[in-house]
């Protein structure tokens, strides 16, 4: 569907813009026979603008529409992750690593640190460093 949207919307704004223009510029000129400009001003209004308008709000429709997918994207992230947290915490009694949700969740360290440290916050959580100087994120159950 977004495909014939995406066509539509183009196809539309190419006829629609151009020949605006042209139809504004026979109103607008002052050589322009009066009947010349009558047929201008129909054109205009029947023909042009509401081909720029279908075309604009087919645009703008997709760009609302990728904006919801990648919101959905980003919150069903969010849920896996947060899954493969709670079953690290449950697992672990509590306690885990950023090595241990980066490779589980399948997320950088940056991003598990980050998850973890929200999640601290959040859950105001207790930091544990073992002999290797690792950090171990202690949540309380």
């Amino acid at each position: 569907m977004k495909p014939i949207k995406k066509f539509l919307a183009l196809c539309l704004l190419l006829f629609g813009i151009p020949f605006s223009t042209v139809m504004i510029w026979e109103i607008i000129n002052p050589k322009t026979a009066p009947k010349d400009k009558n047929d201008a001003v129909a054109a205009l209004i029947i023909l042009t603008i509401p081909s720029t308008v279908m075309g604009g709000w087919l645009s703008w429709s997709l760009v609302q529409q990728n904006k919801r997918e990648e919101a959905l994207l980003v919150e069903s992230e969010q849920k896996r992750i947060g899954l493969v947290f709670l079953e690290l915490a449950e697992n672990n009694s509590g306690s885990i690593t950023v090595l241990q949700l980066a490779r589980n969740a399948e997320i950088s360290t940056p991003e598990a640190k980050q998850y973890l440290d929200e999640k601290a916050k959040e859950l105001s959580a207790d930091f544990e460093v073992n002999e290797d100087g690792n950090i171990s994120y202690r949540f309380s159950l």
